[in-house]
């Protein structure tokens, strides 16, 4: 295996990668959701098809969807797997069908007739923050936190206080294959797979669901996943209804998403509004933040998005030595699809609304913005106000060198917009990750409970097994994401599989090759023995930090109002490269995505709470035409304290493009901007 050919990206150009809907069993049925066409409203007769398999409603479901709520929130309202008479958002499932043929179900779902008496919905986070409409009865706010720390008499000191008030509308995840499961009950065992980024979250969520125990459920994901960017972390209501209708009907059950299922399921990212004010003295000293975050959560507490408000106002801190945090995190319910984790998950909105307000200050006190940040940056580890431990990285490397690289952009790019931000990513490679090492009878195999849904997480943890056992990386079989290999797992999400899974493999082949040594074998004589050498651990780590700072070059058509990022250059702390072209892809790839958040994605819904889009490209997503034609990436390499001494990059790029768009389109136009995205046709004069 080489870098050049990686043994993921084969398959895939060549075609003969196998995604779940290339996969079938005998006997598969398939199943379709009757979808909810209203906001808010009470189903008043539901009528059953007269074609189907299999019809499930409420009374044949009674479940509600598994969540992981913040601890502190006040007002859980757990999502049902299908109505249990009252919808919440558009989309939402009100009963299931299963038929024998898939080109069947269109027609039989039509056959379902609903009627509904609607209601008034709650559209927005201001309305929901009014009150004067409840989407629950228990009302709307579902957490509300205070959350202070540090130095709090600093307010004192502040010469200067600046504030700005953001919005970032909602955005659909976008994988280029939607979700899909097949289900298959059997001799008293649930099988499942799917499209997932976390067989063992999937466990779980099926557990607690149904009342299985964890033996009696094996999930694993299909040989290649189109894509996830979190949205394939949990269980959503069509894996309940696939594992029931097994259960009831003895026969493989598949779902598949469609796009425009995709467009309006939950979940879907961003939508944040925030007040937030930064205090400061005119030498360009930061002192602390203020204020107000708000999360809309949509129609129920689902996954974990209850714990998204604190989050965000835990990374407000940035890569600053602030001396103060007072802030108030709310999640609010609206009569929308439950938002969950996009990529970033929160970082990137913490990073917008801290680097817009870096800017503000920068300008009311007239300093360079990039001196502004070189005075506040950290130097080393450092306890943020809230208690957060940001662990020691290349902070002052980059800086050196990124400040090189603006001045130089500038220069190169006059007459168009230059913007510099700086962030640190939270890898939540917390608790850690399992993984099993075996050596013997003429092989080296690897199994690791994180999966991969676009990354080279084969390669990746062939490499590392390799380097420890001292055996070429492609003699190292590796099988991921599959609850049946290993006893306990995680899964990929949060730029934590490197860090993670990573040392999960690095601390089960150092196992393996001590008891092989004890033993008095060399790995090359284990191999070719008739015998098996094996260890397993679940390896913990703790939460780590990517810092990295990012630069935009923006150019405005003011006739048109269409902008473009002409040339973005990025640096970051990865702790180690452990395949350098995966880093680069990664980063790329996040890049692109915070830019389009910017300039060309949104979910727009009206007063209603109904979507105003049907298809993908009325989410504005881009194309490879509109894409920045000119990434550049570097890095430094401050080893982490984990096994792996990596740290991650999957979300550094969506966290330092957001703003790094956001605010070079400002510089362009030459005024604040309350939000995102900024449209063409608002530009255009």
């Amino acid at each position: 295996m080489t870098e050049k050919g990686l043994r993921e990206h084969y398959d895939v150009i060549t075609g003969r990668s196998k995604y779940i809907d290339d996969l079938e069993l005998p006997g598969t049925v398939y199943l379709g959701v009757v979808r909810s066409q209203y906001a808010k409203a009470r189903i008043t007769s539901l009528t059953e098809p007269s074609r189907a398999l299999l019809f499930l409603t409420w009374k044949d479901v009674g479940i509600y969807m598994p969540v992981r709520p913040d601890p502190r929130s006040k007002n859980v309202v757990k999502m049902p797997v299908v109505s249990d008479g009252k919808v919440n958002f558009v989309g939402q499932p009100v009963a299931a069908v299963v038929v024998e043929d898939r080109y069947e179900l269109e027609d039989v779902l039509e056959e379902v007739s609903v009627d509904y008496q609607q209601e008034r919905p709650v559209s927005s986070i201001e309305e929901s923050l009014r009150g004067k409409d409840k989407v629950h009865e228990g009302g709307n706010v579902a957490i509300e936190l205070n959350l202070s720390g540090g130095d709090l008499d600093q307010v004192r000191n502040a010469e200067v206080v600046v504030e700005r008030e953001l919005l970032q509308e909602r955005i659909v995840q976008h994988p280029m294959e939607p979700k899909g499961v097949m289900a298959y009950y059997k001799d008293g065992v649930l099988n499942m797979v799917g499209s997932f980024q976390s067989s063992f979250r999937i466990r779980a969520d099926l557990q607690e669901a149904l009342g299985l125990s964890p033996e009696r459920i094996v999930v694993r994901s299909a040989p290649n996943v189109g894509g996830g960017f979190g949205n394939k972390v949990p269980a959503y209501p069509e894996y309940i209804l696939a594992a029931l209708a097994s259960m009831k009907l003895g026969r493989p059950v598949k779902w598949i998403e469609t796009r425009r299922e995709h467009l309006v399921n939950a979940t879907q990212g961003r939508g944040v509004y925030s007040r937030l004010k930064l205090y400061g003295r005119k030498d360009g000293t930061l002192l602390g933040i203020e204020g107000d975050v708000v999360v809309d959560l949509g129609a129920y507490a689902f996954t974990i998005n209850t714990t998204t408000p604190a989050f965000i106002a835990s990374l407000l801190n940035g890569p600053y030595k602030l001396r103060f945090s007072r802030l108030r995190a709310l999640g609010v319910y609206t009569n929308r699809p439950p938002t969950g984790p996009y990529r970033g998950a929160g970082r990137p909105e913490a990073a917008l609304m801290l680097e817009t307000l870096v800017e503000d200050f920068s300008d009311q006190i007239g300093m360079d913005p990039v001196e502004v940040r070189k005075r506040n940056f950290l130097d080393g580890d450092f306890k943020t106000p809230l208690g957060i431990y940001i662990d020691r990285a290349g902070y002052r490397e980059m800086f050196e060198r990124a400040e090189k690289m603006y001045r130089e952009m500038k220069s190169r790019h006059k007459g168009k917009a230059v913007s510099f931000v700086a962030f640190t990513e939270v890898v939540r490679s917390s608790p850690g990750e399992g993984a099993k090492v075996r050596i013997g009878r003429g092989e080296v195999y690897v199994a690791v409970g994180s999966g991969p849904h676009g990354q080279a997480h084969r390669s990746t943890f062939a490499l590392l097994a390799s380097e420890i056992l001292g055996v070429p990386p492609e003699k190292v079989r590796v099988e991921v994401n599959d609850t049946s290999l290993i006893k306990e797992g995680i899964g990929s999400f949060g730029s934590r599989s490197a860090a993670a899974g990573g040392s999960a493999v690095i601390e089960a082949a150092k196992a393996v090759l001590e008891k092989i040594r004890t033993r008095g074998l060399t790995v090359e004589q284990a191999l070719s023995s008739g015998e098996i050498f094996e260890a397993e651990v679940f390896s913990k780590t703790p939460d780590l930090y990517t810092p990295g700072i990012h630069l935009a070059v923006l150019d405005l058509d003011k006739d048109t109002g269409i902008s473009r990022v002409v040339e973005y250059w990025a640096i970051d702390d990865v702790g180690r490269a452990i395949i350098p072209s995966e880093v680069e892809g990664q980063i790329i790839g996040g890049s692109l995505q915070g830019i389009s958040q910017v300039i060309f994605e949104v979910a727009p819904y009206d007063s209603e709470a109904n979507p105003l889009f049907s298809s993908i490209s009325d989410n504005g997503v881009p194309t490879a035409v509109e894409a920045v034609r000119k990434v550049s990436t570097e890095y430094v390499e401050t080893p982490s304290p984990v096994m792996s001494g990596a740290r991650g990059v999957g979300e550094a790029g969506t966290t330092g493009a957001l703003p790094a768009t956001f605010i070079a389109l400002e510089k362009a136009i030459g005024r604040k901007l309350r939000g995102t995205p900024v449209l063409h046709y608002e530009l255009s004069s």
